[in-house]
């Protein structure tokens, strides 16, 4: 076994400080025996690929609208400004149109597959003409009041937009927007890119949790402490088998984003930096995990419990500086915030945070940084106890 050859190999240094070389081959020789642990035990293993790939195909679907309502329109008028107005509500970002007839939309309303009917009266084009007043009917399944909201708003919103591109001349005041971007980000991409950061979370926690744990489950632990190895290079072994399993996982999460989803990144570098040091946080802390729970049955439902809500906390569906003022100051309180501003910088090029990337990426590497030394002197402590 690996933990007897750490032994064998320290024999002669008994009573002495490790050197230097000796602990290299314990970091070696530990992340080696728990790359093979995690491919003969393939429970946790499976599960720290499967999990991540669940939450990101649960949040798509989630969103797979991207906030869009849909909605019926009924063509009654095929005029030019007919047309106009319902390549209006294409482009408004509002609407998933689908043209129908009146019976079609009808039942599509009962059955529930569309949000609203909008009904463009046979006398559209004519009215305008002739400016008189268009009713323009709307009928709403205000069973929910979010995408019922959303109708309410948009309805006028685009009307308004209409009249002010078809009768530029009676419409005296009309919004000139500033983008602060250089691009429009849909909702999926954005939401994909704050995924990965809660799937490499989880892959990292799950994977060295199990490594860990399994040290005291199995008693291999008490070999490993009795070894003339230092501390620090039994855990950082620890950490670099975790992450090399862990960094397939992330891998195969990031191929999903980029390769199914086409969301690619702006600036490569800057995603594998990111990634390789949020790799090194969340193994860390999942190695601190398995070592206090000592137990390999319990690390799944911790990891997911503490995971999620600090998620949700971070901003994944928008800046979390748009939110309360309580809500954005816990959201700092976060790795996760963090590394979502990061990873959105990577792949699309905008800042969510007010703090600049060159903060962003320090915090993060104080928080690898102290994320391994706290399991360290966590190790190190309960070996004590053994």
């Amino acid at each position: 076994m690996a933990e007897s050859r750490i032994r064998e190999s320290g024999a002669a240094s008994l009573g002495a400080s490790p050197s230097l070389a000796f602990d290299l081959r314990v970091v070696r020789a530990v992340a080696l025996k728990d790359i093979r642990s995690s491919l003969v035990e393939r429970a946790f293993t499976t599960v720290s690929f499967v999990i991540p790939i669940n939450f990101l195909l649960f949040f798509l679907l989630f969103a797979i609208s991207g906030g869009q309502a849909p909605t019926a329109v009924v063509l009654e008028d095929r005029g030019p400004y007919a047309q106009q107005f319902v390549e209006t509500m294409r482009r408004a970002h509002s609407f998933i149109v689908e043209e129908t007839s009146a019976d079609e939309a009808r039942q599509l309303l009962a059955e529930g597959q569309v949000v609203a009917v909008v009904t463009v009266p046979a006398s559209f084009d004519a009215d305008l003409s002739a400016s008189r007043p268009v009713a323009l009917p709307v009928a709403v399944n205000n069973l929910d009041t979010d995408l019922t909201n959303d109708i309410r708003r948009a309805v006028p919103m685009t009307i308004a937009t209409f009249y002010a591109n078809a009768f530029p001349r009676r419409v005296v005041v009309q919004a000139h927007e500033i983008d602060l971007q250089a691009h429009d980000t849909d909702y999926i991409p954005y939401l994909a890119v704050s995924v990965v950061v809660v799937g490499l979370m989880l892959g990292g926690l799950l994977q060295a949790g199990a490594n860990a744990a399994r040290e005291f489950e199995t008693g291999t632990i008490k070999e490993l402490m009795l070894s003339p190895a230092s501390r620090w290079a039994i855990e950082l072994g620890k950490i670099l088998g975790a992450l090399a399993i862990n960094a397939v996982a992330a891998v195969v999460v990031l191929a999903v984003i980029v390769v199914g989803l086409g969301v690619w990144p702006t600036h490569w570098l800057e995603l594998v930096g990111f990634a390789a040091l949020l790799l090194v946080t969340f193994v860390s802390l999942g190695t601190l995990v398995g070592t206090l729970l000592k137990k390999q049955t319990p690390v799944i439902p911790l990891s997911i419990g503490v995971s999620l809500p600090i998620f949700f906390l971070s901003g994944p569906f928008g800046p979390a500086n748009w939110g309360t003022p309580a809500a954005a100051f816990l959201a700092r309180l976060s790795p996760i915030y963090y590394a979502i501003a990061v990873f959105q910088h990577a792949f699309h090029g905008f800042d969510t945070v007010p703090t600049p990337l060159a903060t962003n990426a320090a915090i993060l590497v104080g928080c690898a940084v102290g994320s391994v030394a706290v399991s360290v002197l966590v190790l190190r402590r309960s070996s004590v106890a053994h």
